[in-house]
């Protein structure tokens, strides 16, 4: 930060600066692989092999240990691309309403360039709203440049925080680091705490002798001022805290993993049910098969031969599909309280209102915590700069489902509907909800009204 003093150190290897808290198990660790997989979709789960599909166990008799045929296997299932339609269509409602944030002339070059990479300040409040949707938690540490400049905002993923405690901090900035034209991956570590009073930090950097330097930095704010907080700001899907919970959208992952599990048995069964093989009974293999072909076959004594062509039953064809189908309304109703909605098609319409208000509680807690997390980034900053605060205001939208939609939330909720990622009878009742569509009626009677129409218009009566 500006002003910092460095203090470099070559000590002993420091086996426990990796060391993770508590509540960093390897539940919680797997949970947010496999969101960070089903974001990116079919590539990166197909990537990850037997992490998310096992080798069934027959292919080990096959040659090369089953190897060929388990990629066969793996190639021919299907990932439905479920869980980043919804993410976004859920980022979209969100910041579709008003946000208003309330920032000192000082700071106006945030708006622009809130990361120090020219990332924008709405950009980076998305980006806020996207991890807390995805991983359900998310860091941000207001900095400064060592040698002088504008503070900026640096975001870190809710995994990157390894370890913490009161007024102390461990993160993980392991990556890969640029040297002219190559890439090497560095292991570093950001400790952030209080020490008699004021803001340390020091980085443990791993040398190519596998022991860690320390480089002791002391932050300062303008005017050459230590800090006497930590400017690290930690949010959960439901308030600032470093609270470590399942994703918010666990559920709408699991059940694509579930289906992209199902869809591998299914294609087999598929596939192999229309690779007939000719069989041969009490006589010579066929020396060619194909069509045209004529095979002769001399019988001896009470031997009488056969040819047949057989392929498996494959009778689990049709229970795979009901899965696959069950697994997607799963993966619907875990969605966030914004995807499916329940059964009910007799309620009236304020009925109905009533219960969009209450089902839109963890988007709206999500966008709370958004919203809460800009704001005590932003005052980090604000201290850093050595400015008043109290008038850094981030307000979150007051609501997000029971107000008009715009066309363009309509839009992003239309295609999700159209990439599968939710039912029909769930655009509906978000389009009702907006006020798009009549809160009169339900998504059956709305679709009877369009078929009355397509009846009408098709006969020349409209």
């Amino acid at each position: 930060a500006s002003g910092s003093v460095n203090i470099n150190r070559r000590g002993a290897l420091l086996m426990a600066v990796d060391a993770k808290h508590p509540d960093m198990t390897a539940e919680r660790l797997a949970e947010w692989r496999l969101m960070a997989d089903a974001m990116t979709g079919e590539s990166a789960m197909k990537l990850a092999g037997i992490t998310y599909l096992v080798k069934p166990s027959g292919f080990s008799a096959l040659p090369q240990n089953g190897e060929p045929a388990y990629a066969a296997y793996k190639g021919r299932a299907q990932f439905p691309e479920i869980l980043a339609p919804s993410v976004a269509a859920m980022i979209g409602i969100v910041h579709g309403k008003d946000i208003d944030i309330q920032i000192p002339a000082a700071m106006d070059f945030l708006r622009e360039n809130a990361d120090g990479d020219g990332l924008t300040l709405d950009s980076f409040h998305r980006r806020i709203t996207r991890a807390l949707l995805v991983d359900g938690r998310y860091c941000v540490l207001a900095d400064a440049p060592e040698g002088g400049g504008n503070p900026y905002m640096r975001g870190y993923s809710g995994s990157a925080l390894i370890n913490w405690d009161r007024d102390w901090y461990v993160l993980d900035e392991c990556g890969y680091v640029r040297s002219g034209f190559d890439w090497a991956k560095v292991e570093r570590y950001r400790v952030l705490m209080l020490d008699g009073g004021v803001y340390v930090q020091t980085l443990y950097t791993k040398s190519d002798k596998g022991e860690f330097i320390q480089t002791e930095l002391a932050p300062m704010a303008r005017g050459n001022v230590r800090l006497p907080v930590i400017p690290l700001a930690v949010a959960s899907a439901r308030d600032l805290s470093p609270t470590v919970e399942p994703p918010p959208l666990i559920g709408v992952a699991r059940a694509a993993l579930a289906i992209y599990q199902l869809s591998a048995d299914y294609r087999h069964q598929l596939y192999m049910s229309g690779q007939e093989t000719l069989v041969a009974i009490n006589g010579p293999a066929p020396t060619a098969v194909g069509a045209g072909v004529v095979h002769t076959m001399q019988g001896g004594d009470g031997i009488t031969p056969d040819l047949k062509y057989v392929s498996p039953s494959c009778s689990g064809i049709d229970a795979h599909k009901l899965a696959m189908e069950d697994n997607r309304t799963a993966a619907v109703q875990a969605g966030a309280r914004l995807l499916e909605q329940s059964d009910q098609v007799q309620e009236s319409g304020n009925a109905r209102k009533l219960r969009f208000a209450s089902e839109t509680a963890t988007l709206t807690s999500i966008a709370l915590a958004s919203c809460a997390l800009l704001e005590k980034s932003l005052r980090n900053v604000g201290l850093l700069m050595g400015i008043p605060v109290e008038d850094i205001i981030v307000t979150p939208p007051k609501d997000l489902l029971d107000s008009t939609m715009t066309p363009a939330d309509a839009q992003a909720l239309v295609a999700v509907w159209q990439a599968g990622g939710i039912s029909y009878q769930t655009l509906y009742e978000n389009l009702a909800r907006g006020g798009i569509a009549s809160a009169e009626r339900d998504h059956v009677e709305e679709t009877s009204l369009l078929d009355q129409e397509q009846v009408g218009s098709d006969s020349g009566l409209i």
